[in-house]
């Protein structure tokens, strides 16, 4: 497989880039991008996993500008006005979008975008509304599996038997558990039990005076507080809801989902005076959020809602989006703007199942 990954994105995708191929295929379709913050300068990539979705300044720069000279980037309130049916997008129309809010979309993001002028629609969780900076809560997790020792041993609540790890891959895996099984509770529940799993991998409780004192790692891990969030809508840009803690929606119960959604959009209006009109779902994937909460976003009072994967349908509250991922190459990227990639994609997955029918 990685053979052939290899070929697509160095012989495939740029051949048929240079063909203009892809172009034709782009012409009547809208494509939503999104970002999820840059590498800042002096910052050394940690893990593949945490920091894989981070792309270079260079990188991010010279995908705006190619897509400036390539495309009709437009407005989040054209998006919207078509979303209303109110407007008509030009042909090879191209929304831009960033998640999660870190601080490094105000200091390290923000000057490129102005530098090249296109419009954003940034999405940020209810932690950009405290006056004090915080982290994803599933990134410390993560930094704290790999600070770690080697073996660790957690015991948590759903749970009879503790969990063991390992290696990195046994950690990789259970991280990924916990972000579903802990997604299941409230905020103020989740932190305490993140404080005890803490506790239980021999972490210290100061253990983020490195991360909030050292500039780089402060912007590549922390997120917007209230003041910086406000300097970053002052700059023009749109602001959308990413929920109040970033939970994996689908895991939630009802109740407390609906809040999820509906109060970040409330206390996110409240903190801009203005209307929020947008939502990203945490995650993003189809096992994140689906037809429940698409019809939550919408009686919440949103226009429209994002996943962060790609899809052949257009729902407008479960809007598909291609994820922006570090070492991505123009003609990859075409490839998936175009629908090529997925296209392509979707007829190996069924060729392959029908093979193993």
């Amino acid at each position: 497989m990685r053979v052939v990954s290899t070929l697509l994105k160095r012989v495939l995708y740029p051949g048929l880039s240079k063909a203009r191929y892809l172009r034709w295929l782009e012409d009547a379709r809208l494509a939503v991008l999104t970002y999820h913050g840059i590498l800042p300068q002096g910052y050394a990539i940690r893990d593949p996993v945490l920091d894989g979705n981070l792309i270079t300044t260079d990188e991010f720069r010279a995908q705006l500008r190619w897509l400036k000279t390539k495309f009709n980037v437009i407005s989040p309130e054209q998006f919207r006005g078509w979303c209303d049916r109110r407007d008509q997008l030009p042909p090879r129309s191209v929304l831009l979008t960033c998640d999660d809010g870190l601080l490094n979309t105000l200091t390290d993001m923000l000057p490129i975008i102005r530098e090249i002028d296109l419009p954003f629609l940034f999405f940020v969780t209810g932690a950009s509304l405290s006056e004090e900076s915080s982290m994803l809560w599933y990134e410390q997790l993560y930094l704290w599996l790999l600070e770690a020792l080697r073996k660790i041993t957690i015991e948590m609540p759903w749970r009879n038997e503790l969990y063991v790890a390992e290696t990195i891959s046994d950690k990789r895996s259970l991280w990924q558990q916990f972000i579903s099984k802990l997604s299941a509770f409230d905020a103020s529940t989740r932190d305490n039990m993140l404080a005890q799993t803490r506790i239980q991998l021999g972490i210290s409780e100061n253990w983020c005076s490195e991360y909030s004192q050292i500039e780089p790692l402060r912007r590549r891990f922390f997120m917007l507080n209230r003041r910086e969030l406000l300097e970053l809508a002052r700059a023009g840009v749109t602001i959308g809801a990413h929920t109040h803690s970033h939970p994996m929606l689908s895991q939630m119960p009802k109740a407390q989902a609906v809040r999820e959604i509906s109060q970040s959009r409330a206390e996110l209006r409240d903190a801009l005076d203005d209307e929020v009109w947008a939502l990203a779902y945490p995650f993003g994937t189809p096992q994140a959020a689906g037809a429940r909460e698409a019809m939550m976003a919408r009686q919440a009072g949103f226009k429209c809602a994002f996943m962060n994967t790609e899809s052949s349908q257009a729902d407008q509250f479960l809007y598909p989006r291609i994820h922006i991922s570090r070492g991505m190459s123009l003609p990859e990227l075409e490839a998936h703007i175009s629908g090529f990639y997925y296209g392509m994609r979707e007829k190996y997955s069924t060729r392959m199942a029908a093979g193993c029918a």
